[in-house]
């Protein structure tokens, strides 16, 4: 490598192309094309009819009444919610769900309410 001059691996340099090396890359070029038209027009017109049939038996043998959620299968929860402090529960004697009645900020104890055996 010449250190005087920087670009001496980025040279390149031009070649004369003759008549019939264009003619055969073009010739190269139209049959790989042919080549991959063909092959798209052949899966075309395996899948096509394929396809057509799946959805003519889907219209003829499908589903017979379409399934639309009527607004009895929808159950809509809206409330409003007001967070209780300590205070609030133990005046009001509120105990959540499971019986348990907060004893402190963030404490539980177990209610005095029947246990079973």
């Amino acid at each position: 490598m010449n250190p005087s001059d920087p670009y001496e691996r980025v040279r390149f340099t031009v070649r004369r192309i003759s008549g019939w090396q264009v003619a055969l890359a073009v010739a190269a070029a139209l049959a790989i094309g042919t080549a991959l038209a063909l092959v798209a027009a052949s899966v075309f017109l395996v899948v096509f009819p394929v396809a057509l049939l799946a959805g003519l038996a889907y219209k003829l043998f499908g589903p017979r009444r379409p399934v639309a959620r009527t607004r009895a299968d929808v159950t809509v929860i809206d409330a409003e919610y007001r967070e209780l402090s300590p205070d609030e529960i133990a005046r009001e004697g509120k105990a959540d769900a499971y019986g348990v009645r907060p004893t402190g900020p963030g404490r539980f104890r177990a209610t005095p309410f029947s246990q079973r055996p």
